[in-house]
């Protein structure tokens, strides 16, 4: 990975990929920018992770780390809705499924197999010591490829992946909706489109609440298969969806999307300032002698809410970033680049990490700790991801990025490579 951004060149190579286009994209640099932004959230989260839960906190550390916790909450959804965007701005023409498929299995796919296999040997061989027990290897590790506990961010790989499979179904859903749009005027249309933004995004919130507050019970009153299935509820794309279809919207209407999000960029800001103080205060009123972070999941309304407003902010801040330009963007913009990359080692290097922190006795310290963590973890992840770019095989544990990918825009369109926690 990581995704890089649509440049005019693909469009030139549409036959090779099975799309059709109709005419010249301009580049979308935000997308690079988000996924740097998204990265150094998910790696925040589980840097945070490493110190809210241990015994000698003091609780002022606990609250800020709680704090920032939520305020990181943005990076899964992003990258869901980043892949709806590249995937319905790449691919609005004649899709060839299997070329399609065969391309993210080679990009996206491939790599998590890799990490699979590194985070399986590093937990099973180095912590557990298991290794010497060939017997259960394909057991544990078919397990690892399905349901990932080890490299304990890897779900979202198999999760975006039902995306890419149902992605003609949506597609087609997607074109019934857009045909019948396109013969109204462009305020008319305009309003539709908020209209059926909205009524899904209240069927979205009734699936949050219902996993939040009636699918535990669910699970525990049928128990069995339905048991199982309620419990993995979050590896499920369609817990997700709401954020997918905001990425097509903004891909089928970007200049209307970028206005939209600048011109409420304000009113985004402060919505998102109380949101943030409730959800913030919600935590810390169901928290004990420990933090309780399961009300800052996923799939819970409030948070929802909260998510898809902190979206947009961030998404106008984006905007901002890209037209002053600077060191920022940069930096930004090379933390994207190699964010896929860095978001598969990111748990590999923390994991290096905490083998020094986590016999130390840091009792007062331990938010500037987990600071300090965050930004070794980041900084490390991303390193290793910009070397691993340069070898030979680099690809299969990195996907394209760098140079490899600008060699490869001749060649074949980008492939969506997003990711999480």
């Amino acid at each position: 990975m990581p995704q890089r951004t649509v440049t005019t060149l693909d469009m030139q190579v549409a036959p090779q990929t099975g799309l059709l286009p109709t005419k010249k994209k301009e580049r979308v640099e935000e997308v690079t920018l988000l996924r740097a932004f998204a990265f150094l959230a998910i790696t925040m989260q589980h840097s945070i992770a490493e110190y809210i839960y241990r015994s000698d906190i003091l609780q002022p550390d606990a609250i800020m780390l709680a704090m920032l916790f939520d305020f990181t909450r943005f990076g899964t959804p992003t990258f869901v809705f980043l892949s709806g965007l590249l995937l319905f701005y790449n691919y609005n023409g004649k899709l060839s499924y299997w070329p399609f498929i065969r391309k993210r299995l080679v990009d996206i796919y491939l790599p998590f197999v890799c990490w699979t296999v590194i985070y399986w040997i590093a937990v099973q061989g180095v912590a557990f010591g298991q290794l010497g027990n060939p017997g259960d290897w394909p057991r544990t590790l078919l397990h690892e490829l399905f349901l990932p506990t080890y490299g304990y961010h890897l779900w979202f790989i198999p999760m975006i992946f039902q995306y890419y499979l149902l992605f003609p179904l949506f597609a087609l859903a997607i074109q019934k909706v857009r045909q019948k749009l396109q013969s109204m005027p462009g305020g008319t249309s305009f309003r539709r489109v908020f209209m059926i933004v909205a009524i899904t995004g209240a069927l979205y919130g009734i699936l949050m609440w219902l996993s939040s507050y009636r699918m535990p019970d669910w699970a525990t009153d049928w128990g069995g298969f339905w048991a199982s299935i309620l419990a993995y509820r979050s590896y499920y794309f369609v817990f997700y969806f709401f954020y997918f279809l905001l990425g097509a919207v903004c891909a089928f209407g970007l200049q209307r999307w970028r206005r939209f999000v600048e011109d409420g960029f304000v009113w985004y800001g402060f919505a998102f300032i109380a949101l943030y103080i409730w959800q913030g205060y919600e935590i810390l009123k169901n928290s004990t002698e420990t933090i309780n972070l399961n009300y800052a999941g996923y799939l819970r309304p409030f948070t929802f809410v909260l998510i898809v407003t902190q979206l947009l902010l961030l998404y106008g801040v984006v905007r901002i970033l890209q037209k002053k330009g600077g060191a920022g963007r940069k930096l930004f913009r090379f933390i994207g680049t190699y964010s896929f990359g860095g978001f598969l080692a990111h748990a590999f290097v923390l994991m290096l990490i905490s083998f020094i922190t986590r016999p130390l006795a840091l009792t007062g310290y331990h938010l500037p700790a987990a600071v300090l963590t965050f930004a070794l973890t980041a900084a490390g992840s991303i390193g290793l991801a910009k070397l691993l770019s340069k070898l030979s095989f680099g690809r299969w544990l990195v996907g394209p990025a760098g140079k490899q990918a600008n060699r490869n825009r001749i060649k074949a369109c980008p492939a969506e490579q997003t990711f999480p926690q």
